[in-house]
């Protein structure tokens, strides 16, 4: 599985510029929102979730229903973080599809 630290170092392979400090947070707040795997195509609910994740960073309490009261061009940087993954072939898992972000925090539950 790959870590916070291999997402930072993927983006930096990638060319992103973006201070490291920064970039850690950001790739803290993606991979506890699910797992980073190979590339695969998203779809729009597990690119809002994705989105949401790394815009959390900046807006704490943000929901999908006030991003996407968010312009785009003010989105861009985050769409941006993702496209440089994919650029090395790396993107969120499957469980950002189907988790929201506090889902994805909570502690798994053993089956009753």
């Amino acid at each position: 599985m790959i870590n916070s630290t291999d997402v930072v170092h993927a983006w930096h392979r990638a060319g992103n510029l973006t201070p490291v400090e920064r970039l850690n947070l950001y790739a803290e707040a993606l991979t506890a929102s699910g797992p980073i795997d190979t590339y695969r195509p998203l779809d729009d609910a597990q690119e809002d979730r994705a989105i949401l994740a790394l815009y959390r960073v900046d807006r704490r309490h943000a929901t999908i229903a006030s991003l996407h009261q968010v312009p785009p061009l003010a989105l861009s940087g985050y769409h941006q973080l993702l496209h440089d993954l994919a650029r090395v072939g790396l993107g969120p898992g499957c469980e950002t599809a189907t988790k929201s972000p506090a889902e994805a925090r909570a502690p798994a539950q053993a089956p009753t």
